[in-house]
């Protein structure tokens, strides 16, 4: 990687455009390659300037590295304008954000630790009353590393969620009104419930979290960690479909089918998103291999090219990374790549597959085999389905994960009879179970 750095400051600070732009192509692969593997925080910031700079001289669009080497830097521009009216740039420290690191659920209260300490300003609150439904939402500057929710005995639920970027809900919801009262203690937020009940003598009714139910012990892969990944999310809808049918709310649906599911089952499994909200392709696996992952499985619905293929385009398909000449997958794969990867060259998006693990390449081939049978054989008990197939796809979302990962297309969303289909949740609860299916097939056969 040192030699491809050096050709290409060389080719960038030449006075020729198209040695420019030669350099810009290979800052472009390194950049590629540093999101497939680590290669250290200094040599990411060099390429990052590498291409800032070329982008600059070829008049190309450079803001988001901009933005993204500012974030490993540790700072930012401000601008500022001076007494004259010129602008001029400083270096400003960004406020380092709040995190939530712990949730403890205790006798009438829960606590929220936080990785610093909290003041009133940083917290509002408000109270919605609507149609039998109850929500006191406390929302906090700063960030969850992970969705959470639980159930109370005092309330019915408490959800934590990442409502923008820099900012947190904790809600808790009931079917009948009910009061809360919050404290800060330093990094700590308590929450009391039903704090009138104090005042009347009486202790407030123990909060307790959610207990896995009693999976079976001869269930294949039991204690293995699954990660589901709903597809796009938040300002990104994925496919709109039949009716306005969008692909964001329906795999979130299924997605939250099959985590039950797989827990039913005595699996670990987590999910990239439990609302809507976005997250980037290339946190997805890396959210799942920090979880220590066994396997990775992300769920969308596909979409027809054109208005005239909307009735003759139906089925179900399966793929897994890898190069593929076929024209059918790369366009799948343009479609779901297309929110992270639509400014880079033709160039540059080949690049990463010369690093794809060939043994987890075998690996997530059978995976698919296995998830696609497991979907066929439980939707074909009651509806007549069309197999699309596995197939290898170059999908962006599937890139740096280190275990067997693949994409299930649950159907086509533009088609009207899949797209009915896929809102109804019992056609839902059928394809979880038959990738639960296929889960445990593959650990039947695959044993490690």
């Amino acid at each position: 990687m040192a030699v491809d750095l050096q050709e290409a400051e060389r080719y960038v600070e030449s006075s020729k455009e198209s040695e420019i732009y030669k350099g810009y192509r290979i800052y472009k692969s390194l950049y590629i390659r540093s999101l497939v593997k680590d290669v250290g925080r200094e040599r990411r910031i060099e390429i990052l300037r590498g291409i800032i700079k070329a982008a600059k001289k070829l008049k190309l669009p450079y803001k988001k590295y901009e933005s993204e080497l500012y974030q490993l830097i540790g700072d930012r521009k401000v601008e500022k304008r001076g007494k004259k009216g010129e602008v001029e740039l400083k270096r400003a420290r960004p406020k380092r954000e709040k995190r939530l690191t712990r949730v403890i659920l205790r006798k009438g209260y829960v606590e929220f630790h936080f990785d610093r300490p909290l003041s009133s300003r940083d917290i509002t609150f408000r109270r919605i009353n609507s149609k039998g439904r109850y929500q006191n939402i406390y929302q906090i500057r700063g960030r969850i590393l992970h969705p959470k929710s639980y159930s109370l005995k005092s309330v019915r639920r408490l959800r934590v969620v990442q409502y923008t970027k820099d900012s947190l809900r904790i809600i808790f919801e009931n079917d009948r009104p009910f009061k809360t009262k919050k404290r800060i203690e330093g990094k700590r937020l308590l929450v009391y419930l039903n704090p009138s009940q104090k005042e009347r003598g009486g202790d407030p009714p123990p909060a307790v979290k959610v207990t896995t139910p009693q999976s079976l012990l001869s269930s294949p892969g039991r204690g293995k960690t699954i990660v589901i990944d709903p597809g796009h999310g938040g300002r990104d809808s994925g496919a709109i479909g039949y009716k306005r049918k969008r692909e964001k709310d329906i795999v979130l649906s299924i997605a939250k089918k099959l985590y039950r599911e797989l827990k039913r089952r005595g699996y670990r499994v987590y999910m990239t998103r439990k609302g809507d909200y976005f997250v980037k392709l290339r946190n997805r696996t890396r959210f799942a291999n920090r979880m220590k992952a066994h396997l990775f499985i992300s769920i969308h619905a596909n979409a027809a090219p054109s208005r005239r293929k909307y009735l003759s385009m139906k089925g179900i398909e399966t793929f897994f990374l890898s190069p593929t000449r076929s024209e059918r997958a790369k366009r799948v794969a343009e479609l779901e790549n297309k929110v992270d990867i639509e400014n880079l060259s033709y160039f540059s998006k080949q690049v990463y597959l010369d690093f794809l693990n060939r043994e987890r390449i075998i690996f997530s081939n059978k995976l698919a085999i296995d998830i696609q049978r497991g979907i066929l054989h439980n939707l074909r008990k009651r509806y007549r389905v069309v197999d699309g197939g596995v197939r290898p796809g170059p999908f962006w979302v599937l890139v740096g994960a280190q275990m067997p990962a693949v994409l299930v297309e649950v159907g086509y969303i533009t088609n009207p009879t899949e797209a009915r289909r896929l809102a109804n949740p019992y056609y839902q609860k059928l394809i979880a179970k038959g990738i639960a299916d296929g889960i445990a097939s593959y650990f039947i056969h695959n044993q490690k």
